[in-house]
This record gives C-alpha cells, structure tokens and sequence, in this order.
C-alpha cells in the first residue's frame, strides 16, 4: 500500500478498510482496524484514531506481534524533541519488521506525537526479541499485542541516515507528501 497517512485505532469492535484481531497476554483485546485514504487534512474517523505510515499497512500481512505506544495529551512530545529524534536514531538499528510514528489529528495539533509502533513477525525470533527493548518505550508505557494476519507487512528501512520527517507526516514515511 502507497500513499500518504492513514488512520489506525485499536478498538473492541472490528471497522474501518482493515483489521485485525489482537490479544494481550492471555485475553482477547479487540481489533487493531486502520482506515485507507486519508489525506493529512483528513479528520480522524473514530476517536482516539492516530495517523500511522501507510506503508505497514498490508492485507496480506503475517500474523505479528506489536509494541505500540499511545501517550496522552499532556505527554505527547513535539517531533523534534531531543528524546523523539533519539527513539528515531535507535529505532533504525533494530531488526524490525517495520516501524512509524503515530500521529494525532493534524488539524488540531501538527507538531505532537501520539506515540509509536514496531511491528515483529511473530514467526522470526530475531525480530520479536527487538520488541523487547522497543525505543518508543522510553516515550511512555508500551503495550505488546499479539496481532492476527492481514493487517501489517515489511517496510524496508530508510536509507539512512534519515531521522527528519516531512511536516505531519508519520516518520519513516520517506515517500509522502505525493
């Protein structure tokens, strides 16, 4: 999948373009669900949706295991915060599966972090035991969710070093704004 942004929520009940089935531990946790075709001037489609590099987005994905941070409000840093370009610069070194940013609603707040989002094969070892010292941690409290197929695929990594991000655009996301 190509193009810019699009939306991801984690919800009790299924929706949006694509979704999956998570667990947390030993009890189901509801669906991760992402929405296509969201232009960044677009509005979230459900609350508490945030904007995530569209690229990870595959209906064809593996079944994965996610570390996925959602900070509050009043703890989300700017993009440019020593610490969030920090997290960028590690992030790049682990064998991940795939990585983005999330975002809030850019209408609303173009500079923050909503939080982060590593994604791991949950058939390749190497790439689960990078969730366990999962950068975006250090920005707020991960939850490991175990995430059923066809939501999240490979992104290759930038070529690096890219820590920088277009304005409003979910990091890695090296080929947005079209």
């Amino acid at each position: 999948m190509t193009g810019g942004p699009a939306w991801l929520a984690l919800r009790l009940q299924p929706g949006g373009d694509l979704r999956a089935p998570v667990r947390e531990g030993d009890w189901d946790a509801g669906h991760l669900c992402a929405w296509l075709g969201a232009r960044p001037e677009s509005r979230p489609p459900v609350p508490g949706a945030v904007r995530v590099d569209r690229r990870l987005l595959d209906p064809d994905g593996p079944a994965c295991r996610v570390s996925l941070v959602l900070l509050p409000r009043d703890r989300r840093p700017i993009a440019d915060d020593p610490a969030a370009v920090a997290v960028r610069r590690d992030v790049l070194r682990d064998g991940r599966l795939a990585v983005s940013m999330l975002l809030p609603d850019p209408t609303h707040d173009p500079v923050h972090l909503a939080g982060g989002l590593s994604v791991a094969r949950a058939d390749r070892p190497e790439e689960l035991l990078a969730l366990r010292d999962d950068p975006f941690a250090r920005l707020g409290p991960p939850r490991v969710l175990e995430v059923g197929p066809g939501l999240f695929g490979p992104v290759p990594a930038p070529p690096g070093p890219v820590l920088e991000r277009y304005a409003g655009a979910p990091w890695p996301a090296s080929d947005w704004p079209d």
